[in-house]
């Protein structure tokens, strides 16, 4: 792995991010492209994040024409979109209640048994203010439905409305191949999306990949769902949604990258999920060091379900993630996020070749099955047997 890709990685994972409260990742992402002056970012009006090389959907300089006979032309390529989101399960403060107590709002997937008792952090504008501690949870039922709880600080502090607290995790640290961070989900995911678009600038897949880093999905994949709607992503584009999605016995952390068939939702797109395996059987193939497995991942609902829903081509590509959403279900308290670090290279480098090998000979499956059944068809015609 490169090293400026681990530092990515470390940077983006220690961010505090909520739903509806992505600042932080936002201006780390405006910086990182304000460095690179071949990366085009916009936003639409919600928010959402598409970076793109500044010749994306340019075409090929025109090759001259062999003596070799050549049926019809090669069609366009659609664009590849790696998405991922940029916020993780956090509190936003609702209700200052004068120096030493301040009521919350937590968005996202906790279970209530990892609440009360648990320490936090307080941010303001990205910057931490002072340690905190979950009390108790309040029955004032939002519009969205959240969990309100009573935060008592640690200090004498002025908590504004609208910052962030956040699980008291730790630093970003390594053990071995063990990376710990606050919010690997999906701060991993947006990083190695960059680190892959970084390397497709050198390539001609610069032309047609593109990163997609959507707001508030742990409350419903509202920033996907926006940007469906706002014409962000053109209509022929193929999603590749990134997660950390929750590790089991058969999907373990080690095991490399997983092509993600399904969630607990739905099911993904069979012929972009073919070729995205595809893409990393070949790549295995030539570097037997290489992992990855292919799982349906059922322990969540991903955005590829959601891209699907509003007619896009989708699938996922994942990490398999230790201590899901923070939770430390073996001592039963709120603890880092863990992922390994091979398994994140392993992912950055299928993005890579995703990106130029997605559309290479014999990744195809229907044009696979027509051949098999113009070989075969004669043991079922009629009168041949």
């Amino acid at each position: 792995m490169k090293p400026s890709y681990s530092t990515w990685l470390s940077q983006l994972t220690a961010l505090p991010t909520a739903a509806g409260r992505e600042d932080a990742v936002i201006a780390w992402v405006e910086r990182w492209v304000k460095r690179r002056k071949w990366c085009d970012l916009s936003r639409d009006r919600y928010g959402n994040l598409l970076l793109k090389h500044v010749e994306f959907g340019s075409k090929l300089p025109k090759k001259p024409r062999s003596n070799s006979k050549r049926k019809g032309s090669k069609p366009k390529t659609a664009p590849i979109f790696f998405t991922a989101h940029m916020d993780h399960p956090a509190f936003v403060i609702t209700d200052p209640m004068g120096k030493r107590e301040a009521l919350a709002e937590f968005r996202g997937g906790v279970r209530d048994e990892y609440f009360v008792g648990s320490r936090v952090w307080v941010y303001r504008d990205g910057q931490p203010l002072c340690r905190a501690r979950v009390v108790e949870f309040v029955d004032r039922p939002t519009k969205a439905g959240d969990k309100r709880v009573l935060l008592r600080l640690s200090r004498a502090a002025d908590v504004h409305i609208d910052d962030i607290a956040t699980w008291d995790t730790g630093d970003v640290r390594i053990r071995g191949d063990r990376f710990h961070a606050p919010a690997c989900d999906d701060l991993a995911g947006a990083a190695a999306a960059l680190s892959a678009l970084n390397e497709l600038a050198k390539k001609d897949a610069r032309r047609h990949s593109a990163v997609l880093l959507t707001r508030c999905e742990e409350v419903g994949f509202i920033g996907a769902m926006a940007a469906c709607q706002s014409g962000i992503i053109p209509r022929d584009a193929r999603l590749i949604a990134l997660e950390c999605s929750k590790s089991f016995a058969e999907s373990p952390i080690g095991g490399g990258p997983i092509v993600r068939v399904g969630d607990r939702t739905s099911t993904f797109d069979p012929d972009l999920t073919y070729r995205v395996s595809q893409v990393a059987q070949q790549l295995a193939g030539r570097d037997k060091s290489f992992n990855w497995q292919r799982k349906l991942m059922p322990g969540g609902t991903c955005e590829a379900s959601a891209y699907q829903s509003f007619g896009y081509t989708a699938t996922c590509v994942c990490l398999p993630l230790g201590n899901y959403h923070n939770m430390d279900e073996s001592k039963q308290r709120i603890a880092a996020e863990h992922i390994s670090l091979s398994d994140y290279d392993h992912l950055v480098r299928l993005l890579t070749h995703v990106g130029t090998s997605l559309d290479g000979e014999g990744v195809v499956l229907r044009e696979r099955l027509d051949k098999l059944f113009v070989s075969r068809r004669a043991l079922i015609e009629s009168g041949k047997r």
